[in-house]
């Protein structure tokens, strides 16, 4: 579907894939998405806005 991965999607694919490891892209904006993701299993994300998401979890 467009805009991305979903936290349904990331934990689904967790579940039953979790020895291959979950990337989680598109769509991760703010820290709260890219913590959201990380905590529903994804092992790496994708996100172009990588430094604004570093320097928002720095603050």
């Amino acid at each position: 579907p467009a805009g991305g991965a979903t936290v349904g999607h990331v934990a689904l694919l967790h579940r039953h894939a979790a020895p291959l490891g979950v990337k989680a892209a598109g769509g991760i904006r703010d820290a709260a998405s890219a913590l959201a993701m990380i905590e529903a299993g994804a092992a790496r994300l994708g996100l172009s806005a990588g430094v604004a998401v570093l320097r928002e979890l720095r603050a």
